[in-house]
Parts: structure tokens; C-alpha cells; sequence
């Protein structure tokens, strides 16, 4: 084994750096067959490190000033997978990255987007087992220009031992798939024929919250698209890409999907559930469209502002889910969700308005609101909208 090791990623300017666990490669056209990555020279900023050190792997990024460290080589090709994802999505701006997992059922994608120990892994898997194939277990990419998803090209990846309500069927297809096994967690080897290949396009025809209860019966329900607009949000981690150019795709591709959570204790009850709910799709719906925002029509307009005035900042933008606000901030690195006094303060700056005027309005507006509570939330909301460069002064 040579000491030291630099492989080049297709669509990453910097290369992997392994020192002392060459044998980690081994693995790789299991965890990942689709990705392309040659060997290559020195280079003096590798974009992720991995060194082996009595017996401990220790995995550093360009990005980050901390350094994991791991006894089990499985937890480090777990972290290295994920540091390789966020790698691409620092290169890839014509992509939006999700905390997600999905399958395709019925020609399109059920998209499981992360939330903390729902199970959505496992679930794909036992989707799998029934037919249905793997797009991806964590990460899901979703292209800007067609808003249409597809593989990350990971393998998937299960928590280890397998719950007590696993079923004998799932159990069987998930030990007769185990590549690659360590103390917390397992990589299946699903080959062509059950994964969908990393370069197809797919439409999206749901996105579905997930929520583990012991014992429940598996059940759906119909969510607001705010909710899994919210959810959506929290769950992309692009750090390049206009926050407007977010919050425009991820309106088209929430409108044109159903929104649904899933309540469920049994993951083969819940596979049955899924397989019957989107054995047919309805006809896609219009696209919702961002609502124009007073500022952007008076844009080359000259802003007058009375001294102790608020207006909004003319480059800020907004798009209205439902009945929810959310804007994009004025350099397009962060979004921001406006409760309803949020939004009724936003209305009111589309004019320069005191913040005395605000309150005013909003005492009217809730009469069994203390004054001195509402002078409190115009404040902070006020102070947090400067802060933020939404609003000028």
C-alpha cells in the first residue's frame, strides 16, 4: 500500500487525499459505480483528507476547521460520502442538493425529504424490496433549469441491526444485498437493474414528510405545500446558488407535486400504503408562480425616505406559498419565512411607514392585543429585518 494517494473527481477542481488507507478504494465501485475519479498528482488543497493513524481515520475538508475522527472504516466512508455530496454542490450551480431520500413508484419520484430518525432509509429500502427503484437514501439533486431530479449515484445506506417489526421478506432482500457492514451502519449492492442511473431525468410526484408513532396504523394525510415548502428549505444545503433562484424552483416543484405525510410504525405496512396511493398520478397542476412584490415594480423608482421611515430594500424578493411569505435576501445567500406579523409589517413597508405607523395599524388591526406586546414584536421584527439588509432606513 503506497503512503500516500490524490484521486480527482469528476466536477471537483481539488482531488480526495488518502494517506496510509489506500485500501478504502477497494470500496469504492460499490459505494459509488457511476462516479468517474482518476489518480493524479500533488495538490496543496485537497478538498478532503483521509489519513490512517494507529489504527483511527481521521477525515479533514477544505471547508471546515474540525477533524472526525473514526475506529470503524465504515463510519468513514459514510462521512466521506457525505463531505463528497456537499463537495459537488460548491461546483455544481445548476443543481440544488436535498436532504433526502426517493425511489420511483408508478414512472416518478417519491421524494422523502430528511427529518431527524424517520426512518426514510429504511423505508426506501423495503420500497426496493417491493419493486420500486432507488434514486437515492440521503441525497437527492434536483437540476434548477427543469426542476426535475436524479441520482447522486451513492449507494444506499441502512442503520444497523434492522428494527424488530422488519418483515421476512424485506429482511431476506436486505441481507442478500449487504456489501459492506460495520458496527452502526450497512451499504446494500443494489446493481443497474434496481437503481436508477445517475444522468436520468425524473419527474417528481410527491413529496412526503415522514413520521414514525409505535404502534400506529400506517396512514396518509394531505399537507399544505407551505409546510413541505418550509421543509424544503431547511433541507438544501447550496451555498452558491441566489436564494431567489431557490425559492423559484423549489415553488415549481412543490405546485406540481403532492404533499402528503405519512404516519407509520411498520415500514411494510407503509410500503403497501405508498405502492396503492400512487399506483395512478393525477394530471400535473399549473405551476404556482412567484407573487411580484410592490418594490420590484417601482424599482428604477427614486426612493424618498422620510427621516424615522422604514421601506423594503428594493433587491430583496418575495414568493407567496399558500398563505405563507418567504424572501430572498438582498445578496441571495439566505432565505427567510415571515410569520403573519412578518408579513403584515412587509405589506406595510411596500410605502415609507414609521415604525409608530406600524404599530398604530397593527393595535387596530388586534384589538385584544396589548399595545406594549405589539411594540415588542414591531421592534425585534423591525431590528431583524435591518440586520438582515431587507429593509432601509
Amino acid at each position: 500500500m503506497r503512503d500516500s494517494l490524490y484521486l480527482y473527481f469528476d466536477g471537483l477542481e481539488h482531488p480526495l487525499h488518502l494517506t496510509g488507507c489506500e485500501d478504502l478504494t477497494d470500496y469504492f465501485p460499490m459505494l459509488f459505480p457511476e462516479r468517474d475519479y482518476r489518480e493524479g498528482g500533488p495538490d496543496d488543497v485537497p478538498i478532503i483528507s483521509i489519513q490512517l493513524d494507529d489504527g483511527e481515520y481521521h477525515l479533514s475538508t477544505s471547508w471546515l476547521d474540525k477533524t472526525a475522527s473514526y475506529t470503524d472504516k465504515v463510519d468513514v466512508l459514510c462521512d466521506l460520502i457525505a463531505k463528497l455530496a456537499v463537495a459537488r454542490s460548491f461546483t455544481d450551480l445548476e443543481t440544488l442538493y436535498l436532504h433526502a431520500a426517493a425511489v420511483v413508484i408508478n414512472g416518478r419520484a417519491v421524494v422523502f425529504p430528511s427529518q431527524y430518525r424517520a426512518g426514510k432509509s429504511f423505508l426506501t429500502a423495503c420500497l426496493v424490496t417491493e419493486g420500486h427503484r432507488y434514486v437515492g437514501d440521503d441525497v437527492f439533486p434536483l437540476a434548477l433549469d427543469s426542476c426535475k431530479g436524479h441520482s447522486a449515484g451513492f449507494a444506499p445506506r441502512l442503520r444497523i441491526p434492522l428494527p424488530d417489526t422488519t418483515d421476512e421478506k424485506s429482511k431476506c432482500f436486505i441481507e442478500s444485498h449487504t456489501a459492506l457492514a460495520g458496527k452502526r451502519y450497512a451499504y446494500l449492492d443494489l446493481g443497474q437493474e434496481l437503481s436508477v442511473a445517475r444522468n436520468d431525468s425524473l419527474d417528481i410526484g410527491a413529496f412526503v414528510l415522514l413520521e414514525r408513532q409505535e404502534g400506529i396504523v400506517a396512514q396518509l394525510e394531505e399537507l399544505p405545500v407551505a409546510t413541505v415548502f418550509r421543509q424544503l428549505i431547511k433541507q438544501n444545503f447550496a451555498r452558491e446558488i441566489d436564494g431567489a433562484r431557490i425559492l423559484s424552483t423549489l415553488t415549481q416543484a412543490v405546485s406540481n407535486a403532492q404533499c402528503i405525510k405519512l404516519r407509520y410504525d411498520r415500514a411494510d405496512e407503509a410500503v403497501r400504503l405508498l405502492t396503492k396511493h400512487f399506483a395512478s398520478w393525477p394530471s400535473q397542476t399549473d405551476f404556482l408562480q412567484p407573487e411580484p412584490d410592490v418594490a420590484e415594480s417601482v424599482a428604477h423608482a427614486p426612493e424618498i425616505i422620510s427621516d424615522g421611515c422604514f421601506i423594503r430594500n428594493k433587491l430583496v424578493q418575495k414568493i407567496r406559498i399558500e398563505a405563507e411569505n418567504f424572501l430572498a435576501s438582498p445578496n441571495g445567500k439566505a432565505i427567510y419565512h415571515l410569520n403573519q406579523i412578518g408579513s403584515g409589517i412587509w405589506e406595510l413597508l411596500a410605502e415609507p411607514t414609521s415604525k409608530e405607523d406600524i404599530i398604530s395599524i397593527l393595535e387596530a388591526a388586534f384589538p385584544g392585543t396589548e399595545k406594549s406586546n405589539i411594540e415588542k414584536d414591531v421592534t425585534k421584527i423591525l431590528k431583524r429585518f435591518q440586520l438582515k439588509g431587507l429593509i432601509n432606513h
